[in-house]
């Protein structure tokens, strides 16, 4: 990562800015039991895993297209964990909960680090954006967070129809800020679609590793508290883009 010519930031949003509260296995696993599911935590982790690599191998930028939208892709989804898990049907009223759960804001926290580290990038003059896969809920899910403010542009991918890892979400992002992928730092959790994926498009990453588990990776923090200092403050005159969310 070149940080002198950084002159915007743009986060990843589940695992990076918002958490499940509880954690989205917890909920799935209070479900599944409810609904008649026979397994354990161990078989649920292994079941979701499983799921998303499914969902990741497809390779393809349409995950919340087609006829059914967002709400069938979800639907499949949970059938499919559900199935991995012990081989079982997910009955409609178990789906129905789950949806009304995740919509609801007091589902969703935001980490400690947020609050903090977005203010001092502010402060030290760099445009803010989110490149998030997730569906529309989320505009909403910071809106009541109190975060959509805080951005200048907020691309989700269940929007754009565009997807990470492929670049033409992170290519739009530095349209509307108005620079170069490479004036661009992205910051998220995930090895494959946030760091490498940021990389590929052109932009400078760092991975947020809370859990530790990437150590080999070198351009890694384990909290946003150190985004700021490995940045120097922006260039006065920046190309700002216009904010849109």
């Amino acid at each position: 990562m070149t940080a002198g010519r950084i002159r915007a930031v743009t986060f990843d949003a589940g695992a990076t800015l918002l958490r499940a509260d509880p954690p989205v296995e917890e909920v799935y696993f209070r479900e599944f039991t409810r609904d008649g599911a026979a397994g354990g935590k161990a078989e649920l982790a292994s079941a979701l895993a499983k799921t998303w690599k499914e969902i990741r191998d497809r390779k393809r930028d349409d995950r919340y297209e087609g006829p059914a939208g967002e709400r069938g892709f979800w639907e499949t989804f949970v059938g499919r964990a559900r199935r991995h898990f012990d081989g079982g049907a997910l009955s409609g009223e178990s789906f129905e909960r789950l949806v009304t759960h995740f919509l609801r804001p007091d589902s969703w926290a935001v980490y400690a680090d947020v609050p903090g580290t977005l203010a001092r990038l502010e402060g030290d003059g760099f445009p803010l954006a989110i490149v998030s896969n997730w569906d529309s809920t989320l505009g909403a899910l910071l809106e009541a967070h109190a975060l959509a403010d805080r951005f200048a542009a907020v691309l989700i991918s269940g929007v754009e129809k565009a997807a990470k890892p492929h670049p033409e979400i992170f290519l739009r992002a530095a349209s509307r800020l108005g620079l170069a992928p490479g004036e661009i730092l992205h910051v998220g959790d995930s090895l494959e679609e946030d760091y490498a994926a940021a990389k590929a498009a052109g932009l400078s990453a760092i991975l947020l590793d809370r859990d530790d588990r990437h150590p080999g990776v070198a351009d890694r923090i384990r909290s946003l508290d150190e985004l700021p200092g490995r940045l120097a403050p922006a260039e006065a005159a920046l190309a700002g883009g216009s904010r849109e969310r």
